[in-house]
């Protein structure tokens, strides 16, 4: 469950090599002992997130990491303790990984990780590998036909169709979209048309008992999405399973008119509470991932600044 009391700051990484991510093995003799976990530790007096991670990968695997992409933040308790793990990707690093304090390491593939037990807390980790930092929106006011559209992405992405009625329209552009590595967000009117690769988002006018209903005919959808923009629509949508989340709009849009916008520091005071990962949406270009990432986000999600 979520943290609300005070919590032990935990620094955390998604470690990868030759599309295999590194897992450490907890002692038995630790808290949830015999589990398997992403490498790192809790934060020394002073330290930040990325300090400390540097810190403990060296202690711990012996080795130097150089560029730990911020992933996002979980709070969360266990009853008789709470921890915020601050989670972050390493894919370069120098030295060979060791179990310098007698835990057993091993690479697996991203896709095993499911079959794996982990702490609790590490399930949202779980469910986030691979996810692209980049969301694409679609909108017919500004793009060509669908197909067209997707045709033209190049990096792997998270793409988000939406508008379009379930047809060949529709059907074409997720077959596009998977055939080339993309994933596929749907609407709940638009499920007629899932097929593997696609994951489901939660609209705001959309009930929560009707969504729930519609995941239990589905197989596997990954990812599921919803979007907020205050403390309420989180609780609101408390029983929806969410991967990511888009808070929006953190800028002026003119999809948004009228709309006031978060700005930057309500953005991060959302983000740090989701328990997920979280894209901001309004205003956003590609290249506003870094900052998004230092303000505790993992991607953006646009329409017309990505064009």
């Amino acid at each position: 469950m979520l943290s609300t009391g005070p919590e032990t700051q935990v620094a955390c990484a998604l470690i990868w090599r030759n599309e295999q991510i590194l897992l450490s093995k907890r002692l038995k003799s630790s808290h949830v002992g015999g589990l398997w976990e992403f490498p790192g530790g809790k934060f020394e007096q002073g330290e930040g997130p990325k300090e400390c991670l540097s810190r403990e990968l060296k202690e711990e695997l012996g080795i130097t990491q150089h560029d730990a992409s911020f992933m996002f933040q979980v709070p969360w308790s266990y009853g008789e303790k709470s921890v915020r793990l601050w989670v972050y990707e390493v894919s370069r690093f120098d030295g060979e990984p060791r179990g310098l304090e007698g835990q057993h390491i091993s690479w697996f593939p991203s896709e095993f990780l499911t079959k794996l037990q982990f702490p609790r807390a590490n399930d949202a980790i779980v469910r986030a590998v691979g996810l692209p930092r980049i969301i694409e929106i679609y909108d017919a006011k500004l793009a060509c036909e669908p197909t067209s559209w997707v045709a033209q992405l190049r990096a792997r992405t998270v793409i988000y169709l939406r508008g379009l009625t379930p047809g060949q329209d529709l059907e074409r552009a997720i077959d596009l979209a998977i055939g080339n590595k993309h994933r596929v967000i749907l609407t709940l009117d638009q499920l007629s048309c899932f097929q593997e690769g696609c994951g489901v988002h939660l609209r705001k006018r959309d009930r929560i008992q009707d969504a729930l209903g519609h995941l239990n005919t589905l197989s596997q959808p990954w990812p599921l999405t919803s979007g907020i923009r205050d403390e309420f629509d989180i609780e609101r949508q408390s029983d929806w399973p969410s991967d990511a989340v888009f808070i929006s709009p953190v800028r002026q849009t003119p999809s948004h008119p009228g709309m006031p916008s978060l700005g930057w520091n309500r953005f991060s005071e959302l983000a740090c509470d989701l328990g997920v990962p979280a894209y901001a949406l309004g205003g956003m270009t590609k290249s506003d991932i870094a900052v998004v990432q230092r303000h505790w986000g993992f991607g953006v999600a646009g329409i017309s600044g990505f064009q």
